[in-house]
């Protein structure tokens, strides 16, 4: 479910553009797949994999940070930078 971060420095609009265009990845023809993947490694660094499946599958927050052994506060800082820097 999409929900405004008014802790990151996009628009409404833009975030839920976003927000959509990243869940429906498998959809998406290759170069844009490859942008994605591309962008997750170089905002979620050495937690690319886990901000990867947070931003195009529907697990949550907290399940996520356990199977991945990070804090929240590191997965949203994360996600804060995917998607300041979303070049879609």
């Amino acid at each position: 479910m999409f929900r405004y971060k008014s802790g990151i420095n996009v628009s409404y609009n833009r975030q839920g553009y976003i927000y959509f265009i990243s869940r429906r990845y498998k959809e998406l023809c290759p170069k844009e797949q490859q942008e994605i993947v591309n962008l997750c490694a170089e905002s979620g660094g050495e937690y690319h994999q886990a901000l990867f499946e947070f931003v195009t599958t529907d697990v949550t927050a907290t399940a996520l940070c356990l199977r991945h052994h990070i804090s929240k506060s590191t997965l949203y800082r994360c996600v804060r930078k995917y998607y300041e820097g979303f070049p879609l």
